[in-house]
């Protein structure tokens, strides 16, 4: 007997998204305190390794069941990056999965983050990851804001080396607008693809999570996507 299950938004993959703790060098004020803080203690190296062990076996027994045998592990946060174990961490799934799984089922690796690392971490990304998702969020301290932007051109250019692909979503503050228009402005002379996105649901949304836009912000997603869809089209 053998079955696959149907995702939307991936086909049938497994998907795996593992929770790293709370810990994140940002505050965001649109990122609620369930979902970040600057105090929680670290999963001991330990505990993620045994962890990683059970996860994997998982997916073994899991995918014995299963046609499509492919599944993805996509590791969030807080901040993932923060870990002081992250590298070790890093280095470690990716070794354990190459020695006993890999022969077994497909597996890809990705991690979701603000982007605001050292170029040391940035490098265990590229060795250890298949994909990374950048959020930029404005209300940061400038130095990290132009620390995510050296990753960023990082990530763009060394990651096809690498086999790993990078996905950039710009976080439009609506007090910060204007400088997150510049920041694609960049993005685009550097050719680098990138999602402006909304903060909250909906724009009228209201939730104090959501930003409120004036129409001639609004009116500049609108010509965005209208451009961007021309050029898919073309």
């Amino acid at each position: 007997m053998s079955f696959d299950t149907v995702d939307l938004l991936d086909g049938n993959q497994l998907q795996i998204t593992w929770d790293l703790g709370r810990r994140c060098n940002y505050d965001c004020s649109y990122c609620p305190s369930h979902r970040h803080d600057n105090w929680s203690s670290h999963a001991p190296l330990d505990d993620l390794k045994k962890n990683a062990e059970f996860v994997f076996k998982y997916i073994k027994l899991y995918m014995h069941y299963r046609s499509y045998k492919k599944a993805s592990i996509n590791f969030t946060g807080g901040e993932p990056t923060v870990h002081p174990k992250f590298i070790q961490f890093a280095e470690y799934i990716r070794g354990l999965y190459n020695k006993d799984y890999a022969s077994l089922y497909e597996c890809s690796f990705t991690v979701t983050s603000n982007g605001a690392m050292s170029k040391k971490i940035a490098d265990a990304v590229l060795d250890n990851f298949n994909h990374i998702t950048i959020s930029y969020h404005a209300e940061a301290d400038q130095k990290l804001k132009e620390q995510v932007k050296r990753r960023m051109l990082q990530f763009s250019k060394e990651g096809p080396e690498h086999g790993m692909n990078v996905s950039i979503n710009v976080m439009f503050h609506a007090a910060y607008f204007d400088e997150c228009k510049e920041l694609c402005y960049w993005l685009d002379d550097n050719e680098i693809r990138y999602v402006p996105r909304i903060i909250g649901e909906e724009p009228d949304s209201k939730s104090s999570f959501a930003h409120q836009y004036t129409d001639e912000q609004l009116q500049w997603f609108k010509d965005y996507w209208n451009k961007d869809t021309k050029k898919v089209n073309a």
